[in-house]
């Protein structure tokens, strides 16, 4: 029983399917800010946003400044319905989980239900690999993530013009998977072994890019209410 929804910009796109994916009215949400240094500015306003615009009962896990025990960490991914995790700094992110022990944790979280979501580097996270800036702009590479998904994800394709290039190169040296990409405002949730793209702004696409035949080969999907079947989007033809 796995729901993610993944989502390539846009702070709180999605929020409406997060919360419905839940299926209760005021869930518990629980917010990682590790990929934002754990900043307490975006603590404040996820915390104003989820709880007074949403009706949320929001709860922090903060790993850099703070050094919970595991007994701690157990304990707020277990009270969480959700689980929203920020953009930032994927490398940073990942390593520190696994320091903690939190990569397991979120994986076991996600097979017994909880609702899984994040953009950009909350995003990427769910994925084998991802687009990363982590080190600079100037310095796209392909960041490890946890690979409950076998894929790279690629955010911010359409707002950040040096991850294009990049994707292309990188995808050439990534064998048997394809990318799956994403605009500002677009997205994908995955539930039990489906998905379907989603989309908050008209202009905003989803695409899946891959080599073939020493051709690099971009598709563009469309957002759809339909769910089609996860494994065909993630091999190659």
């Amino acid at each position: 029983m796995g729901k993610i929804v993944a989502l390539g910009g846009g702070v709180f796109m999605g929020k409406e399917e997060i919360i419905r994916l839940t299926g209760k009215p005021h869930p518990n949400v629980l917010y990682i800010p590790t990929a934002a240094n754990d900043s307490e500015k975006h603590i404040k306003v996820f915390q104003k946003y989820y709880s007074q615009e949403l009706g949320c009962k929001v709860d922090v896990l903060r790993l850099l400044n703070e050094h919970p025990d595991t007994t701690e960490i157990k304990s707020k991914i277990a009270w969480a319905d959700a689980i929203f995790v920020t953009g930032g700094n994927t490398h940073r992110t990942i390593a520190t989980w696994k320091r903690y022990g939190v990569d397991s944790m979120l994986k076991q979280a996600h097979k017994n239900g909880t609702v899984m979501s994040g953009f950009s580097a909350g995003a990427i996270c769910w994925f084998t690999y991802g687009n990363s800036d982590s080190f600079g702009k100037k310095n796209i590479f392909r960041v490890a993530g946890m690979g409950i998904f076998n894929a790279l994800l690629c955010p911010h394709y359409d707002s950040e013009p040096h991850r294009q290039s990049a994707l292309k190169k990188m995808m050439k040296r990534t064998y048997g998977i394809p990318a799956i990409v994403l605009d500002e405002y677009a997205g994908i949730e995955i539930i039990d072994g489906k998905y379907r793209f989603l989309t908050a702004k008209p202009n905003a696409k989803v695409r899946k890019a891959y080599w073939k035949d020493g051709e690099y080969i971009i598709e563009e999907h469309k957002p759809s209410k339909e769910f089609q079947d996860l494994k065909a989007l993630l091999s190659k033809p």
